[in-house]
């Protein structure tokens, strides 16, 4: 037993990632640019940056393209080269409400401070394939867009509630420094500010399904949205002569908040709620850390999506990627043991039989004998 050789192993591995990267750019249509992707398909180049845990829109359109779309393999890509940059600062901690807004829509109330703001999207429409959409066409000639006008600071839902006490604050424990799961592994029970940030570079299907499972009865949280906000957040440090705040970029993000009524308080009812911010356009993902936060709150281990290290654990798109995409790999040693171990087991269970049926024949031989007499 043992692992097979094989004959000029590292020639065949490289030209196996010869042919991926030949079928990457063959075909007769041009290459795909960095600027192309970062541009048109920046949604698919969010999730990667969310997943990878590190806004570089242009490194994500790099990574996606060198990943041919696949979006965990692109993630991947981004947190190893992540790992080899040095951390020479900080930010200071942003406040969301600062969000320059571009979308903000609110599934709780019809008027809210600053107006629904629905912006680019189609979720009023019909989702049908458009075969008149070509190359060849510029739809921003019909376009008739007025981005004209100052942005404004839009009150969040959420402080509406906690300005007539009908948000439950929980009992968070008093961290001067928040952790910082890059670096130190979680540890178990996680404090919110772990669950959190596990849940903004989660793997966006993981995130959403199980989400879904506590939608669909799996769970006890079915919220209401406050309000779902897409834009840009300012990131400021510390001067590092003055010590004033300075700006120094902006980055696209999307918000979620979510409430959950709370009875059992039945003389003060109040809602909890849960929330979500991740890189780049993504509000399905937003929207299931809102569910996945809310869910892991209520401290109960009666389904999937409230059990903070089964959360955890499942939706890091490279730990659960890995596992399923490891069993690719060469598994000679373990499966010929497990071969081994079902063929002993198969020919004691015959050796065994075999003397029971000499036994029964010479009963038989013995009856007969008894008969005759």
């Amino acid at each position: 037993m043992g692992y097979v050789a094989v004959t000029a192993g590292e020639e065949v591995i490289e030209r196996a990632e010869q042919l991926f990267e030949k079928q990457r750019v063959s075909g007769d249509s041009d290459s795909l640019d960095v600027a192309q992707l970062d541009g048109q398909l920046s949604r698919l180049t969010g999730q990667a940056m969310s997943e990878g845990g590190l806004y570089a829109p242009r490194l994500a359109a790099l990574a996606v393209k060198q990943a041919q779309g696949d979006t965990v393999e692109a993630a991947f890509l981004l947190r190893a080269y992540r790992s080899t940059l040095e951390r020479f600062d900080e930010t200071r901690t942003t406040d969301p409400g600062e969000m320059i807004a571009s979308r903000r829509v609110s599934p709780a109330f019809k008027d809210v401070p600053g107006g629904q703001i629905l912006g680019a999207t189609k979720d009023y429409t019909q989702r049908l394939l458009d075969f008149d959409d070509s190359d060849s066409q510029d739809p921003t000639e019909e376009w008739d867009l007025d981005d004209e006008g100052e942005p404004e600071r839009l009150t969040n839902v959420t402080e509406l509630l906690r300005e007539e006490g009908l948000l439950h604050e929980p009992d968070e424990p008093d961290i001067n420094e928040p952790s910082d799961t890059t670096r130190q592994s979680v540890t178990h029970p996680p404090d919110r500010d772990e669950v959190l940030q596990e849940l903004a570079r989660g793997e966006t299907g993981a995130v959403t399904a199980l989400a879904y499972s506590a939608l669909r009865g799996y769970g006890e949280v079915h919220p209401t949205l406050a309000e779902v906000r897409v834009g840009q957040l300012p990131v400021q440090i510390e001067h590092p002569y003055t010590g004033d705040e300075v700006t120094v970029t902006h980055v696209d993000v999307t918000e979620s908040e979510a409430v959950v009524p709370v009875y059992e308080k039945r003389d003060d009812p109040q809602f909890a709620f849960g929330y979500g911010l991740t890189f780049g356009r993504n509000e399905r993902k937003a929207i299931g850390m809102t569910v996945l936060d809310a869910s892991i709150q209520l401290d109960s281990d009666d389904a999937p999506a409230e059990n903070p290290e089964f959360v955890l654990d499942t939706v890091d798109g490279m730990d659960s990627f890995g596992f399923i995409e490891h069993l690719k790999l060469p598994h000679y040693v373990t499966f010929q043991s497990i071969l081994d171990r079902i063929r002993s087991i198969r020919e004691r269970g015959a050796g065994e039989a075999e003397p029971d049926a000499e036994t029964h024949a010479n009963k038989q031989a013995v009856a007969e004998v008894n008969d005759d007499d």
